[in-house]
């Protein structure tokens, strides 16, 4: 009994082996792709600042001038809840007044004026007149909401760094820094769907000794925010 047990196993292992050679393949096919969720920035008057007309009796000879603080909103749609930080390039880089050189890495300098949007230190260039160098800027962030609720700002150098409480100036000396949100007692980035954001900026001109005044001088400075998934 027990060989024939053997014996109609091993048969039965024959016989569905063989059945391929006698029949056509059938394929399933399983398809589809995984992505991220996507996200929507939107900045209120298409991400301009515009500082309108300046009277050039209104700058100071041999000290820099500085201008009113200008705000624009940021909102951030999602798909679904998501973590992100943001990060700034400067589009004008080499051009800030009153800095020598301006960092590699984070394309900023510390700034020259004192007392600037949220005690930012590092501000970035306003373009050339010719030549010379029209002024800075800094920019901040306040005001953030994840979802509805307020929500404290965290920044970090790099995407290695840790992340920290510090100002919320969106650019700093010597890292290449990015802003985020944190929930909770725990200072790490948290998801969310909506998130709106306040961004100050404020400029300064530089000494109106250093431009060419008989001619318009025209602000030209340019900052790329980029959305960065964690």
């Amino acid at each position: 009994m027990k060989k024939m047990q053997i014996t109609a196993c091993a048969l039965a292992v024959l016989t569905i082996t063989s059945l391929p050679s006698l029949a056509k393949d059938i394929e399933v096919k399983v398809t589809g792709s995984v992505t991220p969720s996507g996200c929507t920035p939107t900045l209120t008057s298409d991400g301009t600042v515009d500082y309108g007309i300046i009277k050039s009796d209104s700058l100071t000879l041999d000290a820099y001038t500085t201008l009113e603080k200008k705000e624009l909103d940021l909102t951030i749609a999602c798909d679904a809840p998501v973590k992100l930080a943001l990060e700034t390039k400067n589009g004008r880089p080499n051009t800030l007044a009153g800095v020598d050189t301006e960092d590699a890495v984070s394309g900023a300098g510390l700034s020259p004026v004192s007392g600037l949007v949220s005690g930012a230190t590092a501000v970035v260039g306003l373009g050339l007149s010719n030549s010379a160098r029209i002024g800075g800027y800094a920019i901040s962030a306040t005001g953030l909401k994840a979802d509805g609720s307020t929500t404290p700002i965290i920044t970090r150098g790099g995407s290695a760094g840790k992340w920290t409480g510090e100002d919320s100036s969106l650019y700093s000396v010597g890292v290449k820094r990015q802003l985020s949100w944190m929930q909770g007692m725990v200072q790490e980035p948290a998801a969310f769907k909506n998130l709106t954001i306040n961004l100050t900026v404020q400029a300064y001109i530089n000494k109106a000794s250093e431009l060419d005044l008989t001619k318009p001088v025209i602000l030209d400075g340019l900052s790329t925010i980029e959305l960065v998934y964690l």
